[in-house]
């Protein structure tokens, strides 16, 4: 028998309620999404909890829906909420940077030209990864697992949406200040400010942490190496001091500021750019073939057509240059068709390499590879901050569609689904995600702020591309701090063959008191494994996990919501 489990016709797959669910699902997880990057620094991919939805709603509810059936109904929710991580990482920076203009509208458009651009360069790449080189996808098996068990799927429902509306009310409650948004246990211990011990009571950290397990300590390992480690460190060495004229009381904060942004900052985005590098070496053996099998691609019967990629690829560019006149119509149109080609070719390396880096370890190197495309982009557009961000932007949004396009190849693959049925309706729903992303940024940036304006959503990862846009522009780029963790990132990296150097970046400018609890979670996966074994983690402790993730952004969604009608 071979690996995919075969379930052909009579049973539905494509269908309005499967369609329609994905849609319904994939919105509302969009949001919240986009609400827990701002908050937390990264996403967490939703197919999971769209499956365990779908069996409680079209089974449970309707009392239909086959296997493939609902595999429809992840693909379509992952499409639509995949493209969060790509608005969140790059379009709040211009919120933060004082003078630029920027049109939200033009933004979303090249996120749309992303998604397609995303969706469509994967097309022909199926065959390879999958039924070829056979990667695994551990994210793939994962949701293939899950729809493989609808009857463990309508318990599974059942305490998801339970733990959904526990953890909205508790979210709420926090965002109208009936809980306390931290504790923080650094007094209680004489820390001086710079050696951060603060507690977010977040629901949302901890679901993230149960649902990453053990590899998630990683993020937990690089908050305390940049706040625990390195920050006393800097200080007892006299690397770091408070400007002149600090009154005492004021030196510890003067110098947690320093710290944060001069040195974790700085070398966190040095960690992410190494992990890229070393990314793409990691990936170079496999990309050669993957790259020739575009050349005698011919997808059809159960795959869409690869002419579908070759017109797809031109309507998105065009769509991408449109977008990119909007947002900088002072720019010569050569110059802007100069770097929406670029950018295009970037998303097309990007996107394999992050596929192929999904496909062995799960981990995506998504924020280097965005960082690297608005440098690039600042360079060629000759200062454009706004078209720097949009293209990075689209570049972001292509390559994490690319590889949750792969990714639920490998599911459908699994469960006997047909390609061309999953192909299709991630073209068909990829436009929805990215206004809905940015829609969600606009509507948090309207009512509370995000960044250094509201610390409560620290925005890291704007923070971080809004300190590397402002050092290029001002000439003032830390080269020593981007050299060491470039450097110490590749190194791990190429020793560990995944993301290691990235996470631990990642982690290194992430705001210490929602690593806490996120590290929290990653334990208590752990503690749950061992005392009660992974059959209760899987069956109770990830729908709980994941029902506080998600019902707590939707509590911080909707707070922002009630603040904007509220102001009206």
């Amino acid at each position: 028998m071979s690996e995919a489990q075969t379930e052909k016709a009579p049973y539905r797959e494509v269908t309005v309620a499967s369609v329609g669910l994905g849609i319904v699902v994939g919105i509302l997880l969009t949001a919240s999404m986009t609400y827990a990057g701002l908050l937390i620094g990264f996403v967490v991919p939703a197919s999971a909890i769209a499956a365990i939805l779908g069996w409680g709603l079209l089974r449970g509810v309707l009392g239909r829906g086959s296997i493939v059936e609902n595999n429809i109904n992840q693909t379509v929710a992952s499409a639509i909420n995949n493209t969060a991580a790509g608005v969140i990482f790059t379009f709040p920076a211009l919120f933060l940077m004082e003078g630029v203009e920027f049109n939200p509208v033009a933004i979303a458009l090249a996120a749309v030209a992303g998604a397609f651009l995303g969706t469509l360069f994967i097309i022909p790449l199926r065959k390879q990864m999958i039924e070829l080189e056979r990667l695994r996808f551990p994210g793939g098996i994962a949701v293939a697992e899950v729809l493989r068990s609808p009857g463990a799927g309508l318990s599974k429902s059942v305490l998801l949406i339970g733990a959904t509306l526990f953890a909205l009310a508790f979210g709420l409650l926090t965002s109208f200040g009936v809980f306390p948004g931290k504790i923080d246990l650094g007094g209680p211990l004489s820390l001086p400010a710079y050696i951060p011990n603060a507690w977010a009571l977040s629901l949302l950290s901890v679901g993230a942490g149960y649902l990453s397990g053990r590899p998630g300590l990683v993020v937990l390992l690089g908050g305390v190496l940049a706040n625990w480690v390195i920050a006393p460190l800097v200080v007892t060495l006299g690397w770091v001091s408070a400007p002149d004229g600090t009154p005492p009381e004021a030196v510890a904060g003067a110098l947690a500021k320093i710290i944060a942004l001069d040195v974790n900052r700085n070398l966190g985005i040095g960690f992410l750019i190494g992990g890229a590098f070393a990314g793409v070496l990691l990936a170079a053996p496999m990309m050669r073939a993957a790259f020739l099998s575009l050349k005698g691609a011919k997808t059809g019967g159960d795959e869409l057509s690869v002419k579908w990629m070759y017109l797809g690829v031109g309507a998105s560019l065009v769509l991408l240059s449109v977008a990119a006149y909007i947002e900088a119509p002072e720019i010569s149109l050569l110059r802007i068709l100069v770097v929406a080609v670029a950018g295009t070719l970037w998303m097309w390396l990007a996107g394999v390499i992050v596929a192929q880096c999904t496909g062995l370890t799960n981990w995506s190197p998504v924020s280097g590879m965005a960082l690297l495309a608005v440098a690039m982009v600042l360079y060629l557009s000759d200062g454009s901050v706004a078209l720097s961000v949009l293209i990075g932007a689209a570049v972001c949004v292509a390559i994490t569609q690319g590889s949750d396009m792969m990714t639920d190849l490998k599911t459908g693959h699994l469960v006997g689904a047909r390609p061309a049925a999953q192909q299709a309706v991630q073209i068909l729903v990829s436009w929805i995600g990215p206004g809905i992303a940015v829609l969600t940024v606009y509507l948090i940036w309207t009512t509370v702020k995000f960044g250094p304006a509201n610390p409560a959503i620290p925005a890291a990862q704007a923070v971080t591309l809004q300190g590397l846009i402002t050092a290029m522009q001002g000439g003032a780029v830390p080269t020593d701090k981007y050299m060491v963790g470039a450097l110490v990132s590749g190194v791990l990296t190429l020793a560990t063959g995944g993301g290691l150097g990235v996470l631990v970046g990642l982690s290194m400018y992430l705001p210490m008191f929602y690593i806490l609890p996120y590290g929290l979670g990653c334990l208590l996966v752990m503690l749950t494994d061992k005392k009660l074994g992974r059959a209760w983690s899987a069956e109770k402790g990830i729908p709980i996990a994941a029902g506080f993730l998600v019902g707590d952004a939707l509590g911080g969604v909707i707070y922002s919501i009630s603040m904007l009608l509220g102001s009206m």
